[in-house]
């Protein structure tokens, strides 16, 4: 890989060290590019060319399946990550007792929907964190009779911990109960393949490490999770007759199209496509394999200069997230101020620190970032 060639695409490169990936990313040039042309066409021609807007989504489809490791009909198109999981903990049949298992200090996207079904008998079980590390025991200690499912991030947002999904997602099987995955913070950073994983139902925006458009983002849901899941909102685009408009057939589309209500963000869809067909290119093995070095120089650099670790690096445990508290005698909020003046991004959260750069960043790169950090 040229990564000279790679770094080309993205002009943020010209302006900041950016290590702010599990935030909001930037575009690469080639989704600038896709989009503009979009709406270059929409402008000049209006509808004119729909039909190739409808391809566009089938073409979609078959990238983030390569990228997911799913089947194509298995995937749709939703506004957000929380309408993804929102799709789900409307979608089941609950009943009064229920429990869903969700782990400690989630992003809100994975609790709020299922904080909302308390009006149906349905609780939450939280599973501990310890250490900034989830244990595949405990999850299973909260499972039981009346667990219904088990929704977890792919990669925790605040610690950067990356869940043991082979192992959840075999608990899940042997209690015969929904595996649901936030993957916003794990697409497009770290190899994925659903169906090995056993992952019944995942969503992920394409704002972050995907380095898409905000306000599109994929929803896996697999053959099985269909029997389960039902859409809670049915629209014209839900139902197999859609270009119907007159016939009011009930029936919906037998696939993941089933919860896309109405019209699409055609030009998020574009952009969407355009960042997966890049890191495609790349081919995702590279990518992690840049991104975990890039995030180990990171935390060699910070531990061997008295910064507290709280993102997990042994193996399978690490991500594209380093969680980082500064020595006692600097604040984060200190050396924040410091990594912006010197033009580079990152995220000071409550006294910690986090970095999550991702395969254009460059080991030099690092290197700089370590000098303001540590001087």
């Amino acid at each position: 890989m040229d990564w000279n060639q790679l770094r080309a695409h993205f002009p943020i490169t010209d302006h900041w060290i950016y290590l702010n990936h599990a935030a909001v990313a930037p575009i690469s040039r080639p989704v600038q590019r896709a989009m503009e042309r979009h709406l270059s066409d929409v402008a000049d021609h209006g509808l004119a060319h729909i039909d190739a807007w409808h391809a566009n989504y089938a073409q979609t489809r078959r990238s983030a399946a390569k990228l997911l490791g799913a089947h194509s009909d298995e995937v749709a198109f939703l506004k957000n990550t929380t309408d993804g999981l929102i799709a789900v903990a409307l979608g089941v049949s609950w009943r009064p007792g229920d429990t869903v298992v969700v782990a400690e200090r989630e992003f809100p996207a994975n609790v709020y929907p299922w904080l909302s079904l308390a009006d149906r008998g349905v609780t939450i079980r939280t599973v501990p964190e310890r250490d900034g590390r989830l244990r595949v025991e405990d999850f299973a200690a909260a499972i039981d009779s009346s667990t219904r499912v088990l929704s977890v991030s792919s990669v925790e947002f605040f610690t950067g911990f990356r869940n043991d999904l082979a192992a959840l997602g075999q608990q899940c099987r042997d209690h015969d109960i929904l595996f649901v995955v936030d993957g916003i913070q794990s697409v497009g950073a770290l190899q994925l393949d659903v169906q090995a994983l056993g992952i019944d139902c995942l969503a992920a925006d394409a704002h972050k490490w995907l380095m898409g458009p905000e306000g599109c983002a994929l929803f896996y849901c697999s053959r099985r999770a269909l029997r389960h899941v039902k859409p809670a909102a049915m629209g014209w685009a839900s139902v197999a007759s859609s270009h119907d408009f007159l016939g009011y057939d009930t029936a919906l589309h037998e696939d993941a199209r089933r919860f896309e209500t109405g019209t699409q963000n055609t030009v998020g869809i574009v952009g969407t496509k355009a960042a997966i067909d890049l890191l495609l290119e790349i081919g995702m093995e590279q990518v992690e394999e840049r991104i975990l070095a890039l995030t180990q120089q990171l935390a060699d650099g910070l531990v061997r200069n008295g910064f507290e670790l709280l993102s997990s690096r042994a193996a399978g445990e690490a991500s594209g997230i380093i969680t980082c508290k500064p020595p006692q005698d600097q604040s984060s909020e200190l050396v924040a101020q410091r990594l912006l003046e010197a033009r580079i991004h990152t995220t000071d959260r409550g006294g910690w620190l986090r970095l999550s750069p991702h395969v254009y960043n460059t080991p030099e790169e690092m290197d700089q970032t370590l000098s303001v950090m540590c001087a």
